[in-house]
This record gives structure tokens, C-alpha cells and sequence, in this order.
């Protein structure tokens, strides 16, 4: 691989990462509310 190419494959892996990271937060926090929301507590009447 050229350096060019190895330049070009760092920098979008660099880039991605932080974005990797959020979506993955993201999506463990709504998966967390959705099971939270089906069987969650339940206020008692």
C-alpha cells in the first residue's frame, strides 16, 4: 500500500471512530428505554 493509500485509510478510520462510539451509545440507551418501557415498573393504582 502507497503512503498515500495508508494516509487516506487512517484518516477515515480516525475519523469514523468517534462516530462508531455515539452510535453505539445511542443505541444502547434506546434499546435500554424500549425494555425499560415494556417491563419497567408499573405505578401502582
Amino acid at each position: 500500500m502507497s503512503d498515500l493509500e495508508q494516509l487516506i485509510w487512517n484518516v477515515l478510520g480516525y475519523t469514523s471512530m468517534p462516530f462508531i462510539f455515539l452510535f453505539g451509545f445511542v443505541a444502547t440507551a434506546i434499546v435500554a428505554v424500549v425494555i425499560l418501557k415494556i417491563f419497567g415498573a408499573k405505578p401502582k393504582n
